[in-house]
């Protein structure tokens, strides 16, 4: 599966072009990062970088794109790095390519650890192409969001199975749970895991008509997923 990864950013946008079906070496197809000056008029910068989305859409037949969404609260840059996202997905649902978001934090956590520095992904990058060199921070960042955005997928469509999957690619793509508490005092647990979350944190615009803009039925998860959670909290209740 080829994807395209993004990671957003006004002065250093990442991007990289994956193919899953390579051998590690040729993994990485493509990436490169490109910034934009800070006297430039703010909404102009913003265009300039969907039209780098948009031109890589049409320079590289991708099927599904990966993005880096901001984190909640991020601090002063989350406004504009959520504006950003924004014009980049104006850019994918234009072309009709499915779409996959994870925060930052769930980005680390994929790789190793939610803490995870800079240079981890770069190591990561290393490792996975099985090569050593050391690509630019904001391409290593995009070809993990490319990566994961093809595995989770994969998994979607059959075409992995999810003992194929590591131990936090299993929590975040199906397992993840949020406890929330009831007014009795209780607790329940709400599931928000990526596969239960279509529309919200992955979206299929390529079931979206041309000159339509309402979003698709969401689509049944396959019952052999379904199995494997039951399979996965049946394990839990009996230990």
């Amino acid at each position: 599966m080829l994807t395209l990864g993004l990671d957003p950013s006004l002065r250093a946008y990442g991007w990289c072009v994956y193919d899953s079906r390579a051998t590690p070496r040729m993994r990485r197809v493509a990436s490169g990062h490109e910034g934009t000056l800070p006297l430039t008029v703010p909404v102009a910068r913003f265009m300039h970088l969907r039209s780098l989305v948009a031109d890589l859409l049409r320079r590289y037949e991708v099927e599904v794109v990966g993005i880096e969404s901001p984190a909640f609260g991020g601090g002063p840059f989350s406004e504009n790095h959520f504006g950003l996202m924004m014009f980049s997905l104006e850019a994918v649902f234009e072309r009709r390519k499915d779409c996959v978001l994870f925060d930052p934090t769930t980005l680390k956590y994929m790789v190793g650890k939610s803490t995870a520095a800079k240079s981890d992904m770069q190591r990561f990058v290393q490792l996975d192409t099985m090569s050593s060199s050391v690509i630019d921070n904001n391409e290593a960042d995009a070809y993990c969001i490319a990566k994961f955005a093809a595995r989770f997928s994969e998994i979607g469509n059959g075409q992995l199975g999810p003992d194929e999957l590591t131990a936090n690619e299993k929590i975040v793509f199906l397992a993840r749970v949020k406890k929330k508490k009831r007014a009795d005092g209780s607790l329940t647990l709400r599931k928000t895991a990526h596969i239960f979350r279509e529309n919200s944190r992955y979206f299929q615009f390529s079931r979206v008509p041309p000159g339509s803009v309402s979003l698709p039925d969401k689509t049944d998860i396959d019952q052999s997923l379904l199995s494997w959670l039951e399979e996965v909290e049946v394990a839990k209740a009996t230990k």
